[in-house]
């Protein structure tokens, strides 16, 4: 975790600083500018999905009633960071995701909603953006790979392996043969049919 958030904390801060690209669109006849900015994380990928669900401590399938932005500091050392030399404490732009829990197969979630944080999301004119992370829609029913924190909210394992649509089929789903679906977690608790 310190050293993703050192990660995210350094291409946050150069990205701001350097710019990465320019979106613009138009409404009502004027210019809208919003600068947009890709996020490059280091996370571990997991080639199979039982290595996937073992790295996990929560697995539950819900639908996004809510979707909101909000700057975090989730460093955990209240030091000088060995790995950056960063000694001062910097947020990272979050979505929150709020989902209705509709069944929990590893964790221990008991209430009804929870709500889960990646990396990313729209302040003011600007837009960060997880580079590869699929799309996630309010309204839509997901399978979700997190990983907890004790003074955080719970997080995505990485950003392209912990959200499967559910509604979408398996073989959009599955575009490489290395990729893990939702079909192969769910076929560890014996949940698929």
């Amino acid at each position: 975790m310190k050293k993703i958030t050192v990660v995210l904390a350094l291409l946050a801060f150069a990205a701001a600083c350097v710019g990465i690209g320019v979106k613009v669109s138009r409404s009502g006849g004027s210019k809208d500018k919003t600068n947009v900015t890709i996020l490059q994380t280091d996370y571990p990928e997991y080639d199979t999905a039982s290595e996937l669900a073992e790295a996990a401590d929560l697995i539950f399938q819900g639908t996004v009633s809510n979707v909101k932005y909000q700057m975090l500091d989730v460093r955990t050392e209240k030091e000088k960071d060995q790995d950056a030399g960063l000694s001062e404490t910097e947020a990272i732009p979050y979505t929150l995701y709020t989902i209705d829990v509709e069944k929990v197969y590893k964790g221990p979630l008991k209430e009804p909603t929870i709500t889960i944080k990646r990396p990313g999301g729209k302040f003011e004119n600007n837009e960060y953006i997880t580079e590869n992370a699929p799309e996630i829609l309010t309204g839509r029913d997901y399978l979700f790979i997190a990983e907890s924190y004790e003074n955080s909210y719970p997080s995505l394992l990485n950003p392209t392996q912990s959200a499967y649509d559910m509604g979408a089929s398996q073989d959009a789903e599955k575009k490489k043969k290395t990729d893990i679906t939702a079909a192969d977690i769910l076929a560890l608790f014996g949940s698929f049919e």
